[in-house]
């Protein structure tokens, strides 16, 4: 019997060598135990889901419409569901979004990926925030990225910082051209980069001749409906540098695979190109779902609702932090999305804790993957989605005895 690397020697491409798992995935066994109480998995909370609603318009759509909503459809996608995001983008101050600008997709993940391999030459720097979201930064390595860190503060990105290493880079003869940026309610951290940060990172990308993904799955997840997160940097660009990303996963539901990238209508071109090569198409009839879901309100009638059930889910996780937490710890302070980022005393190590934290039934994601350089052992991520307001205040209670406890 041949050892598994004997075997692969010579029958694997080297595209396939630099793939590295999702280490949030690769965890899902040991963070979905019956009982349970985690703060590991960055999804919605099923009980936001229209299911009723969607199962109604799913079976019209089928009956009526069967021939089309069960066939293949076009690379680009829905032509009802595209016009709905364009409209949607332009009201955002996204005027410049049009069809030709605008593919859609089966979720954001698989936004990322064609953008890596249309943009990304094996060797390229890409300039990515410690922390950041672990899916996109896949990407960006499975396509040949060498991806180097930025600093992020509390209201974005150090762009000095950027700045001196991009030149730095170029200096040594490297290609450098594309930011990864998550500005609105960052996955892992929380943070939101301030409409400063925003201008002076879109006019940083026009100095320097940069590309910036701009991944944008949480903003409309506001908790106070009377301050909403600036707005995109891609509503600020009038150089064709922003790419921008979004999705209904956060605000109808992630099953039905209905996201977009918008950006310059050439680079959108070779983004369908490398679509054809994927999957043809995204699924017709979850397109068509979400296309009548917005035709019926089913998300902006119901965000109220979404914000205030994630408003009481972060109010809940920040008091029991605010309680709870050992001396030498801090923690994010969102006011939108999903997690809420902390830092342990330096001595700690997230990791190593985990086992003892399952066992005593609470879960997190440990931050150390979300750092491109290694750093982050002493930080953790905590979703406050899938928990209601009594388990999370119980998970941080056990949690922070394991962490007394060192």
């Amino acid at each position: 019997m041949t050892s598994s690397a004997e075997y692969l020697a010579g029958r694997i491409s080297e595209t396939a060598r630099r793939l590295r798992p999702n280490a949030i995935r690769a965890m899902a066994p040991l963070l979905t135990r019956p009982g349970l109480i985690s703060f590991a998995g960055g999804v919605p909370s099923a009980a936001t889901f229209p299911a009723d609603a969607i199962a109604r318009i799913a079976a019209r759509l089928i009956r009526e419409e069967g021939s089309r909503v069960l066939q293949y459809g076009m690379t680009r996608g829905n032509r009802e569901l595209a016009g709905f995001v364009v409209d949607r983008l332009r009201a955002k101050g996204i005027s410049w979004t049009s069809p030709e600008s605008l593919l859609l997709t089966s979720g954001s993940q698989q936004a990322l990926d064609l953008l890596s391999r249309v943009l990304v030459d094996p060797g390229d720097v890409v300039f990515c925030e410690l922390p950041s979201y672990i899916g996109g930064l896949s990407s960006l390595w499975a396509a040949g990225g060498d991806l180097v860190g930025i600093s992020l503060g509390d209201d974005g990105p150090d762009l000095d910082e950027l700045e001196r290493r991009v030149l730095a880079v170029r200096s040594g003869g490297r290609t450098a051209r594309l930011v990864y940026t998550i500005p609105t309610f960052q996955n892992p951290s929380g943070i939101t980069a301030s409409a400063s940060s925003r201008a002076a990172l879109v006019e940083l990308a026009e100095k320097l001749d940069l590309l910036v993904i701009e991944d944008d799955p949480y903003s409309e997840v506001y908790f106070d409906a009377s301050a909403p997160p600036p707005a995109s940097l891609a509503s600020m660009d009038t150089g064709g540098r922003v790419i921008y990303l979004g999705s209904l996963s956060k605000v109808l539901c992630p099953g039905l695979r209905a996201a977009w990238v918008v950006a310059n209508p050439e680079i959108s071109r070779y983004l369908e190109l490398a679509k054809e090569g994927a999957d043809l198409c995204s699924s017709t009839l979850d397109h068509a779902i979400a296309a009548e879901a917005l035709r019926e309100g089913l998300v902006d009638d119901r965000l109220p609702g979404i914000r205030s059930f994630y408003a009481e889910r972060c109010a809940a996780m920040l008091a029991a932090l605010q309680r709870e937490a050992v001396p030498g710890c801090s923690w994010t302070l969102p006011t939108g999305g999903l997690f809420v980022w902390v830092t342990l005393p330096g001595s700690c190590d997230a990791r190593q804790m985990l086992d003892a934290c399952v066992d005593a039934g609470v879960a997190y994601v440990p931050g150390q993957p979300f750092f491109v350089d290694g750093s982050g052992a002493n930080t953790l991520r905590l979703a406050f989605s899938k928990e209601d307001p009594d388990a999370i205040d119980a998970g941080i209670t056990s949690l922070f005895r394991i962490v007394a406890a060192g």
